[in-house]
């Protein structure tokens, strides 16, 4: 496994047990050594699942060769959200495209939806256009998502405590 996908699943873990903590949205005040720009922070947290955000996610330390900013979140104040999130903005396309596929390679990959492959391209709001690459599978019998939105550079992951893929994937459709 890379040592991104054993950072990634390491992180997630840690999250999980951490606890769990109230919606909402609240700005980057600080920039602890090592978590990137409270910019770069704040960039990220725009992009969160509803019923993330600076409040109950936290930033995590980078590295400053591939990534600005990163953040794990415990469990969606939504009970039927994922258990744990993570997500991470990178410096450039290339990174966002080497992490994407060292992250989903210990996956069982299904298909997201109705889409016949994963990894597989995802739309936004019916738009034709691609917003860039998701997975779905499973890891250690959870359910996982995990999706790139290439405009962003941003790699976010979705974990649920169950093994239903489909739950989650329609989760992620209603909640981003």
């Amino acid at each position: 496994m890379s040592d991104f996908s054993n950072a990634l699943k390491a992180a997630m873990a840690t999250t999980l047990t951490a606890g769990s903590a109230l919606a909402g949205s609240v700005t980057a005040a600080a920039d602890p050594a090592g978590t990137g720009s409270s910019s770069d922070i704040n960039t990220l947290a725009a992009t969160l699942s509803k019923g993330y955000g600076l409040n109950n996610c936290t930033a995590q330390h980078i590295d400053r060769g591939t990534q600005l900013a990163v953040l794990t979140c415990g469990q969606s104040p939504d009970p039927n959200g994922p258990a744990q999130a993570k997500y991470v903005l990178f410096t450039s396309a290339d990174n966002l495209a080497t992490a994407f596929r060292a992250t989903i390679k210990e996956d069982v990959l299904t298909p997201c939806g109705d889409a016949n492959q994963s990894p597989s391209s995802w739309h936004k709001d019916g738009s034709s256009a691609s917003a860039g690459q998701a997975a779905c599978g499973t890891y250690h019998n959870a359910a996982e998502i995990i999706w790139t939105t290439d405009a962003k550079n941003s790699l976010s992951y979705l974990r649920a405590s169950t093994a239903d893929v489909n739950a989650l994937y329609q989760w992620w459709r209603a909640n981003g």
